[in-house]
């Protein structure tokens, strides 16, 4: 809407811009086929000047690239239910009045020329060679149509009957009514600016001059038919569309008969609108874009989260029946109604229903209303803590997205991974590792067969990692040290076996005491790996420990910048484990998924 209403007000400003140059420049001159065509360009390039535009290319420099940047969804839990209230949508009610404005006055062009048809189909007709003259014993007032000439022969005499024709047959040769009709157009378009009309005005006028120069060459006595343009006052107002011989500027038509022929040296006039034209282009029509100078032969690849579960503002009709069959199953039915779009076919409404097929009373239900395009939703199905199924909506603040940036010989050395991979990847040193936090994936098993994996520092196979519980995935790294590319996989502390050693402030305690240490109070994790034994070192902020058989007391002092990193990079992991676990989970049930139908696939191949 902002868009076309820009657009509107160039259309009218240009178009002010022609009338008045015409006005002060050009309404007394008698280059009366040149004021036609500057009028009627004018019109012309109201319309499509502003749709061309150029952009301008700002060079600015790089901004420093940090070591390692945080790339983390934030994703908030809604209520249950979520309605935003659709406030009154005043742009939409004065565009529909201002619409129908416009119809209305369309419409009535179009019942006049319906009428001038219908009028003319029962009157003598005399064909000539370039019009069609009507006789018609009702008409007052000569006209013109096209190349119709309707005419009263019984109100004049011969002579006076000669000029109006000679006047309107020059109308009828230089399609003057095509004018009439682009002028009536715009003025039911732009009703609204006064001036518009104040342009068709002018543009009748001029045909009218323009009719009544080049009568006077075909017309011995400029006195007689001065007399015949007196004579001619109508009682009887004529149709908007046509060209009537007599018009209430006949005291202008007369002293423009009198007025001498402007000299050629004045048409430098029509120039002063280039000025206003090239202002107009400078100011309105250069889109200044900024570009990032090319120090360091710098490649950027978009990343972006797409992700079978999530509803945004571009979701499509067809990506909507999609995910609502996905969530239907045999215990629940997902379903997505009530979708509204703006112009721009952004969704702005939507209504989410969770029914138990069970018990069809019990409903979780998301609506949203409004005017701006809606909030990303994600449709969850998870399991708590008791192993029960949790299915509801969330509304994602920001779906996490990154650029990855590398140099040139990255795109050589990055690991095979296919294109349609979504990542969300941080540059971790100064190696040029790329880590990876999260992975959504639409297609199966995208991983290089020659990639090599490691999970906790050991080397496992595809199989082993496919069956790597989720819920224990703590960090993917890629690394680029090989040709084939690594993955290398760490667990939290949650995949725990019985020869896994806990040690708190280096004495040793079971895993029950270790669910229940308060995550504020730890200092530092430390997951160790040594010839298949794993073990975990976990310092608490204010802790002893023995150095050189001798005890030294490690107190944590707030305001020291690296305590304070490592306790936020600690809160972190502890807060992003729960929705990388679960996030994690389904993936990788859906690339096991995915694997199995392509080898069916191939199989029947």
């Amino acid at each position: 809407m902002e868009n076309f209403l820009l657009y509107f007000a160039k259309v009218n400003g240009l178009i002010i811009a022609f009338y008045l140059l015409y006005l002060v420049f050009l309404r007394k001159e008698t280059f009366y086929v040149g004021n036609r065509w500057y009028l009627l360009s004018g019109l012309a390039t109201a319309i499509v000047l502003p749709l061309i535009t150029f952009t301008k290319t700002v060079w600015v420099d790089p901004e420093p690239i940090s070591k390692y940047i945080e790339v983390v969804p934030l994703v908030d839990d809604t209520t249950i239910r979520t309605v935003t209230e659709e406030p009154m949508d005043w742009s939409l009610i004065f565009s529909s009045a201002y619409a129908l404005v416009s119809v209305l006055i369309i419409l009535k062009v179009g019942i006049e020329i319906a009428s001038f048809f219908n009028k003319i189909i029962k009157l003598n007709k005399q064909k000539d060679t370039n019009f069609t003259l009507i006789y018609s014993n009702s008409t007052e007032n000569p006209f013109s149509f096209f190349k119709y000439i309707v005419i009263n022969p019984t109100l004049f005499s011969k002579e006076e009957y000669e000029h109006i024709v000679t006047h309107e047959r020059i109308h009828v040769k230089q399609f003057h009514s095509i004018d009439v009709l682009i002028s009536k157009v715009f003025c039911a378009l732009f009703w609204i600016n006064p001036i518009i009309w104040l342009y068709r005005k002018a543009m009748l006028q001029n045909l009218e001059f323009i009719a009544d120069n080049h009568s006077l060459e075909q017309i011995e006595s400029k006195y007689e038919y001065q007399k015949t343009l007196l004579k001619v006052v109508a009682n009887q107002q004529s149709l908007s569309i046509t060209n009537p011989f007599y018009q209430s500027l006949i005291k202008k038509r007369i002293i423009m008969l009198h007025t001498n022929q402007s000299h050629k040296r004045n048409a430098w006039k029509y120039a002063t609108i280039i000025p206003v034209l090239v202002g107009f282009m400078l100011l309105f029509q250069i889109e200044t874009i900024a570009q990032v100078k090319d120090n360091s032969k710098i490649v950027s690849y978009s990343v972006e989260v797409e992700l079978d579960n999530l509803i945004t503002s571009k979701t499509t009709d067809d990506e909507i029946k999609a995910i609502q069959k996905s969530f239907t199953t045999d215990e629940i039915n997902l379903k997505i109604n009530n979708v509204k779009r703006n112009k721009d076919g952004e969704i702005i409404a939507i209504r989410l229903e969770l029914i138990s097929k069970k018990n069809p009373k019990t409903k979780t239900v998301k609506e949203v209303r409004g005017n701006e395009p809606i909030k990303n939703i994600e449709i969850y199905n998870e399991k708590d803590e008791y192993n029960k199924n949790s299915i509801g909506f969330k509304e994602v603040s920001n779906i996490a997205t990154a650029s990855l940036i590398a140099s040139e010989t990255d795109s050589t050395d990055t690991p095979n991974l296919k294109q349609d991979r979504a990542l969300i990847v941080n540059r971790s040193d100064s190696n040029n590792d790329i880590k990876i936090t999260a992975i959504k994936s639409n297609s199966p098993s995208s991983i290089n067969p020659e990639t090599i994996i490691y999970l906790n520092d050991k080397e496992i196979s595809k199989i082993e990692m496919d069956k790597i519980n989720p819920k224990t995935i703590k960090s993917v790294d890629v690394k680029k040290e090989k040709s084939n590319g690594e993955i290398r996989i760490v667990t939290s502390y949650n995949d725990l076996n019985k020869d896994t050693e806990i040690l708190l402030d280096d004495k040793v305690i079971s895993y029950e005491e270790l669910k229940k240490l308060d995550k504020n109070e730890i200092e530092s994790i430390n997951i160790k790996n040594n010839n298949g034994k794993k073990s975990i070192e976990i310092l608490n902020k204010n802790a002893k420990a023995i150095n050189d058989n001798s005890l030294k007391e490690v107190r944590y002092v707030p305001g020291t910048e690296e305590a304070k990193i490592e306790l936020i990079k600690a809160k972190i992991e502890l807060e992003k484990a729960k929705t990388e676990i679960e996030k994690a989970k389904i993936e990788l049930e859906k690339a096991k998924l995915e694997i199995a139908k392509s080898k069916s696939k191939n199989k029947k191949k």
